[in-house]
């Protein structure tokens, strides 16, 4: 027979108690049951989520699992039936609400905020409470909402990060952790993870070193991916990379979160990054998709060049701004009637944005029938030394910027080159704030009877302009747009609304198709048909009120017909590993996706058939080790 100590261990396995304890020290076990009324007593101990995957097991989930776990708490949603049969009858109020109320509710709750920053801590303790309903909330309200939960409000999030952290919404991997980076992973309870974003706060949007604090930029991505793009939630994981930080504020600050050390650097920091990806490998397998986003510039061309072909991996901040920056020049096209090759581009900042978006202009040329060395002379690069020349002699050029380097004369100020070179589109990626004077868009106008001009540093406090000096001292004549929203300008009695030109059209498609598939590298050709399928949804009206890029309530849709190019893609070029290729991509995509509306919480019932009748034999005594059992 069991000894009491091992039968409680078996009765709190089988009701979810003491799950590790009842497993490795019976004795803890008995301890913890003489502490407790009975042996299912075990609030204190339960995780958070209760359920993994987004398949609940019945017999593993209680009723009261549904109001403490977000993934099943649906609030006043419940039923009569389901609260009496889950056995949380009573511990709500005799309110039955639908979803729609709830949303409603919702909005009337992020409104009374004044504060961005209030409204994203509304929106993080919806997510903490109630799942679907937070990103039921997103997906409906996704205009509102994007600036709360990303840029700019996101990078409001990281700099107060020590003051409102709550609790885990992801991995911490510290230096301290190398050759224990797979146990780390391990301690996520996510089995199925698909995606993983993951920065080492090092250059925070234009805000700089912002160490641990960082970790708001991979939450809010991951966020996206299943507000915009229908990735399932337990598919996602955001990371951060903690090496320590060079910001002696964040030192100095009681606050931080983070390991208070400078910044590891060299073959420590290399080998802990190859560490980590092999890690992810090991874990979640050679498909996972790892988006680096926001490493410093030397950082993340060299872990995109390293690692591009061997993970499916790519860098959003060369990458994706390239493509949401190109689809922007995609569209202009219809307004200037000019092609790529027509064009001279002067792009205000060299690093891994303007380069992205650089080499991107550069590949859609040759796409043009234009070879690559005429491309490269069509695109002048500025970085705080001034102009990419091989013959100045202040400032260094990286590996990357010397194809962008010219054989001329150096100049300083961006407004001489301007000036001197004519260009046709200048795009700003420098987090310069107010670097495009009044003096340089007055220049591209004289120059242009469309100057293209895009200020697509972000958050708002760092644009290199905002819309209304763009429009105002180019007569509304700038075909423009931004990195961050900007509210609509009126302009000789014409009111013009700058699109944005957000990384959130692109990266959730991209992610999705690249999931869906199974792809193992990311090609920069996906980039470019993202870049063509957003350019080719925007419509006439949207160039008629100043918008190179479709309303944000239309990026759901813009998503799908991205994800289904991707698939469409990997499937012709051989990278997908996901078999048979199905028919149509978008229905097959569809069928993956995540479901924003509350399912039963019931478990599914089902009637059997009458079984038919048989008359049995009379019950004869059977013998069983030489007694005779009656």
């Amino acid at each position: 027979m069991f000894s009491r100590p091992n039968l409680y261990g078996n009765l709190t396995k089988i009701c979810g108690n003491m799950r590790t304890t009842a497993l490795v020290n019976p004795s803890s076990v008995t301890a913890a049951a003489a502490s407790s009324p009975t042996p299912c007593s075990h609030a204190s101990v339960r995780q958070y989520h209760e359920v993994v995957g987004d398949i609940v097991c019945p017999s593993q989930v209680r009723g009261i699992d549904h109001i403490r776990d977000p993934r099943l708490n649906k609030g006043l949603a419940f039923t009569l039936e389901e609260r009496q049969i889950l056995g949380i009858h009573g511990l709500q109020p005799a309110r039955f609400k639908t979803m729609e109320e709830q949303l409603e509710l919702c909005k009337i709750a992020v409104n009374r905020y004044m504060e961005p920053l209030n409204k994203y801590l509304y929106l993080a303790d919806l997510a903490d409470r109630n799942e679907h309903l937070y990103f039921r909330f997103l997906y409906d309200n996704i205009e509102d909402l994007m600036p709360i939960v990303y840029t700019p409000t996101v990078g409001l999030a990281c700099q107060r990060f020590g003051l409102i952290y709550r609790r885990p919404r992801g991995l911490f991997i510290t230096v301290n952790d190398r050759g224990h980076v797979f146990d780390i992973l391990r301690n996520w309870p996510e089995p199925d993870v698909r995606a993983i974003c993951v920065t080492d706060g090092e250059r925070i949007l234009g805000l700089g070193d912002l160490g641990a604090n960082g970790m708001g930029i991979p939450v809010g991505k991951l966020a996206l991916y299943t507000a915009l793009a229908g990735i399932k939630p337990h598919q996602c994981l955001p990371v951060l990379i903690d090496v320590g930080t060079n910001s002696y504020d964040l030192l100095e600050d009681p606050l931080y979160v983070g390991l208070r050390q400078k910044r590891v650097v060299g073959k420590e920091y290399d080998d802990f990054i190859d560490e980590f990806m092999e890690a992810v490998v090991k874990r979640y397998g050679q498909n996972t998709l790892i988006q680096f986003e926001d490493f410093g510039n030397q950082n993340a061309f060299r872990f995109l060049d390293k690692f591009r072909n061997t993970y499916c991996t790519f860098n959003d901040d060369i990458q994706g701004t390239a493509a949401v920056a190109v689809a922007g020049l995609y569209a202009s096209k219809r307004i200037t009637n000019r092609n790529f090759a027509d064009s001279t581009f002067v792009f205000a900042g060299a690093g891994e944005a303007a380069i992205g978006i650089a080499s991107l202009c550069v590949k859609a040329m040759v796409d043009e029938g234009v070879d690559e060395k005429t491309a490269l002379s069509k695109i002048w690069m500025v970085d705080i030394d001034g102009l990419l020349t091989t013959t100045r002699k202040k400032g260094t050029i990286s590996t990357h910027q010397t194809k962008f380097a010219k054989d001329v004369e150096p100049l300083d100020k961006l407004e001489d080159i301007v000036t001197k070179y004519k260009p046709n589109v200048l795009i700003g990626a420098s987090a310069a704030a107010g670097i495009f004077t009044p003096k340089i868009l007055q220049t591209m106008a004289a120059n242009n009877e469309r100057p293209i001009v895009f200020a697509l540093s972000n958050p708002t406090s760092k644009a290199e302009c905002t819309a209304e000096q763009a429009y105002h001292n180019t007569d509304g004549r700038v075909v423009f747009s931004s990195g961050s929203p900007f509210p609509p300008v009126t302009i000789n009695n014409k009111t013009f609304t700058p699109g944005q030109g957000n990384n959130a059209y692109i990266f959730p498609g991209v992610a999705l198709g690249v999931i869906a598939t199974g792809t193992h590298h990311i090609p920069e050709d996906m980039f470019l048909i993202s870049a063509k399928e957003l350019a080719n949804f925007v419509e006439q009206s949207d160039l008629d009120r100043g918008s190179l890029y479709p309303p944000l309530k239309s990026i759901h849709e813009v998503s799908m017909r991205i994800a289904s190019a991707i698939t469409s893609y990997a499937y012709k070029e051989g990278l997908a590993s996901t078999y048979p290729e199905p028919e149509c991509k978008r229905e097959w995509l569809k069928e993956q996706l995540y479901n924003f509306n509350y399912e039963s919480s019931m478990p599914v019932t089902w009637a059997w058939p009458r079984m038919p009748y048989f008359k049995t034999r009379e019950l004869q005594p059977q013998k069983l080790y030489g007694k005779t059992l009656h």
